[in-house]
């Protein structure tokens, strides 16, 4: 359901750019109204066809002074974002990380950002919760039985797929952002016993969820029955999930990732899980799409998502509204949602 604004009375006259790849471009255009927007310019570019140093020139020829952003949009270049007479003053990302597109240099010039924020982190959360209950419940292993089911009969079918609670289990949690903080509450039905371990977020954080809070990751590994990985990936934790930090987690352990695939050593989880009979359930990896002779296809006990985590198809529809209405907040000199600090941009993936 689209948003329905008020005409705007007092907002200026702005020059807005919507340089969207196709996903994105779709999904905003059924909810656009240019009613909305009768008091500036603005223009829909097709970022598909710029080619070497076309996108700059545009910049530079358009002058914008708000750019909606997405999948598909090209990086900013630095020697626009640099430049002394930039016009540039808002940027509508309308998805999650901004580093791929937007340069430091304009966050830290005054340019505003914003994102999705904190709203699809229940989705990524619900999709944590479901790999973690799949690799429980043993999910890859079904297929087979059942194809098998009539030589088993008489025998228990949890038992010989081996089936497993979360009930009170050992729940590490590798990352303490929105997403990690949305699980605190999606796992409590579950009776686990929380722990977490997060370089740079405070300690009161931890303890104001009722988090156990330690001090490094081989620590958090070996104390956890399942493991989930949730932390931005950065230029000082790439590869931090190494073997050496793997083979912490206890034999049988389920290891789950959501965050990013470049944080763990692909393979020696792939070896790890068979020396150790780990479970995984993972979203993310180092190359996507995953190619199709991986090794991780070839793990018994290893649930596989094409990176689907968040958001969901009708989320997406959330997202696109809250970027409607941060723009008319923009153009109405109004005060945005999920605006982007230097902070949450230093710690973002």
């Amino acid at each position: 359901m689209a948003v329905d604004f008020p005409a705007p009375q007092t907002a200026r006259r702005d020059h807005v750019v919507f340089a969207l790849g196709p996903q994105c471009k779709e999904q905003l255009l059924m909810r656009f109204d240019p009613g909305w927007f009768s008091a500036m310019d603005y223009e829909w570019v097709d970022v598909a066809t710029f080619k070497g140093k076309q996108w700059e020139d545009f910049l530079f020829a358009a002058r914008p002074t708000v750019l909606v952003t997405g999948w598909g949009t090209p990086a900013i270049p630095e020697i626009y974002a640099r430049s002394s007479d930039l016009s540039l003053r808002y940027i509508c990302h309308l998805v999650g990380s901004v580093k791929h597109i937007v340069p430091r240099s304009l966050l830290e010039r005054g340019v505003l950002v914003s994102n999705w924020g904190t709203s699809v982190s229940f989705a990524v959360a619900e999709h944590t919760l479901l790999l973690v209950l799949g690799a429980l419940r043993n999910l890859p292993a079904w297929r087979n039985f059942m194809q098998s089911w009539p030589e088993h009969k008489g025998s228990s079918a949890s038992t010989f797929v081996e089936t497993r609670t979360l009930q009170g289990k050992r729940v590490g949690l590798h990352g303490f952002g929105a997403i990690a903080r949305e699980l605190v509450y999606m796992l409590q039905p579950f009776s686990v016993e929380l722990s977490a371990y997060s370089q740079g977020v405070p300690p009161g954080l931890f303890e104001q969820y009722g988090v156990r809070r330690y001090g490094d990751l081989k620590e958090l590994f070996s104390n956890s029955d399942v493991l989930i990985e949730c932390e931005a990936l950065t230029s000082h934790n790439r590869g931090s999930v190494n073997e050496e930090v793997l083979k912490c987690l206890p034999d049988g352990a389920v290891f789950v990732n959501v965050g990013r695939g470049h944080l763990v050593e692909e393979s020696a989880l792939i070896q790890l899980s068979r020396e150790k009979n780990l479970r995984l359930g993972l979203d993310v990896y180092q190359e996507e799409p995953l190619p199709v002779d991986s090794s991780l296809y070839s793990l018994e006990n290893c649930l596989l998502s094409p990176h689907i985590a968040g958001p969901t198809g009708d989320a997406f529809s959330m997202l696109c509204e809250l970027s409607l209405a941060n723009l008319r907040r923009h153009l109405l000199r109004e005060e945005l949602e999920a605006v982007v600090s230097l902070e949450m941009y230093d710690r973002s993936t």
